[in-house]
């Protein structure tokens, strides 16, 4: 189904569930992954605040290109682990949402994968979250993915109703075709 995938690539940990969600739906549909890096502005002072401390010009370009190729580097390694063919492309400009539309389409992406941190809508205003700028400008589908919970899920346990033959029985009730409650453990 898909041939092409960009995943959108930066510094956050959260950026670790759209690589391996995407790297493993690439794997599965044998599709190539674009990664995606949106490089930074350069923020200009305002002329009536006196500014605390200047990076020039092209050594905050330089540092934020080292950056950019250290999140490709990482990213092109595990889509190597992975088996999965990769490229990475560094895109800049005002609006970071437009240019990974515009790339994405230039290289005939046929879906984009980003993260999220999971935050309610005020938040992503407030800290500039890129999401509902990109899904609103993008003709093509985008998948937004969350980090997966380091915590283990507590299986559930199947304990019978105490109607079913396996209550009366006093049997475990996995083979019993009655019905059987399940429940999740409390923990205190």
């Amino acid at each position: 189904m898909y041939k092409r995938l960009m995943i959108v690539v930066d510094k956050r940990p959260v950026s670790r569930a759209a690589v391996d969600e995407g790297l493993q739906l690439a794997a599965v549909h044998g599709a190539s992954v674009v990664f995606y890096v949106a490089m930074p502005l350069y923020p200009m002072p305002l002329a009536d605040v006196p500014p605390f401390v200047v990076v020039p010009p092209k050594e905050y370009l330089e540092a934020a290109t080292e950056e950019a190729e250290r999140l490709l580097s990482a990213a092109a390694v595990q889509a190597t682990k992975a088996g999965v063919a990769s490229r990475g492309v560094k895109g800049s400009g005002e609006e970071p949402a437009q240019g990974i539309v515009d790339t994405a389409r230039r290289l005939r992406c046929d879906l984009i994968v980003v993260a999220s941190a999971g935050r309610n809508a005020l938040l992503r205003l407030l800290t500039g979250s890129i999401i509902p700028a990109l899904i609103t400008a993008s003709p093509i589908p985008v998948l937004v993915c969350k980090l997966k919970s380091r915590s283990p899920r507590v299986p559930k346990k199947a304990i019978p109703t105490p109607n079913s033959d396996a209550a009366r029985n006093g049997s475990s009730g996995t083979l019993s075709k009655r019905p059987f409650q399940t429940i999740r453990p409390q923990y205190r």
